[in-house]
């Protein structure tokens, strides 16, 4: 998948967590260019990777008693969640630089809350020099040869990137492929504001830290904003969580059974 193509682009969006009260927004990545097509080994990967299993790769955790609590970026027109293969894992690459000092254990954990959560299975594939870019292409080649991108996730600054800002802590979403019932999430981004979550840990406010990766991720793997305040999705910062709670954990067990796919 090219990023120019906008239609498949559109359901992806990054969400905003600000430094104090509002999230300030949830824009939609614009497209750069007309879409070049879908050719193998041009614009999308050539064939499926090797490490695409049969049957998903872990379950979702049993999810608390209830109803709602929670919303998704995307949805099928049968009404079902725009997730990713639960079949193959979910690779991950770090830029370092500007990590605060405790955010690779932060993101880890948060990543192994998500995986208990959903069943998904993420996998590290150490670091990377790509910075943040809200036109990333999800199949890059020349940068991680033939297959999807790895997630990316990048400890940033509002000098560097139109992503953040002053009071935004974080931008996080997936990149989708496929159209209708054969659409999912094949890449994505998160980008995060080093020095104001440096500043967060650095006082003691771990619990801070923790909301805004949760919130974030949460968005990467396909959760949307809720009005009930009460959930890590809220869709204001007003009551930072660091965990997720039941309406949370009910839209992830869902996000944790899609369907797994022979191609690409």
């Amino acid at each position: 998948m090219d990023l120019a193509a906008a239609g498949r682009r559109a359901a992806a969006f990054l969400a905003a967590v600000a430094l104090t009260g509002t999230l300030t927004s949830c824009a939609a990545l614009s497209a750069a260019s007309a879409p070049p097509g879908e050719r193998p080994g041009v614009d999308i990967p050539s064939r499926p990777p090797i490490e695409a299993a049969s049957a998903p790769l872990g379950r979702p955790a049993i999810a608390p008693g209830g109803t709602g609590g929670y919303s998704f970026l995307a949805t099928h027109p049968d009404g079902t969640a725009v997730a990713w293969d639960p079949c193959r894992p979910i690779h991950v690459v770090v830029r370092p630089d500007g990590e605060p000092p405790g955010g690779r254990s932060l993101l880890l954990s948060v990543l192994g809350e998500l995986s208990a959560a959903t069943g998904l299975q993420f996998l590290d594939d150490g670091v990377t020099t790509e910075g943040p870019d809200p036109a990333r292409r999800a199949f890059q080649p020349e940068r991680y040869g033939d297959r999807w991108a790895p997630v990316l996730v990048t400890w940033s600054d509002p000098t560097e990137t139109s992503m953040l800002g002053d009071r935004i802590l974080g931008r996080a979403g997936p990149d989708p492929f496929g159209t209708g019932a054969d659409q999912r999430y094949v890449s994505g981004i998160a980008v995060f504001n080093g020095p104001a979550l440096t500043r967060q840990l650095e006082s003691g406010d771990d619990a801070k830290a923790r909301a805004v990766l949760l919130h974030e991720l949460g968005h990467l793997v396909g959760l949307g904003h809720v009005t009930d305040a009460f959930q890590v999705m809220y869709d204001t910062n007003s009551y930072p969580l660091a965990r997720y709670h039941a309406g949370d954990l009910r839209g992830l067990a869902e996000l944790g059974l899609g369907r797994c796919f022979a191609d690409h």
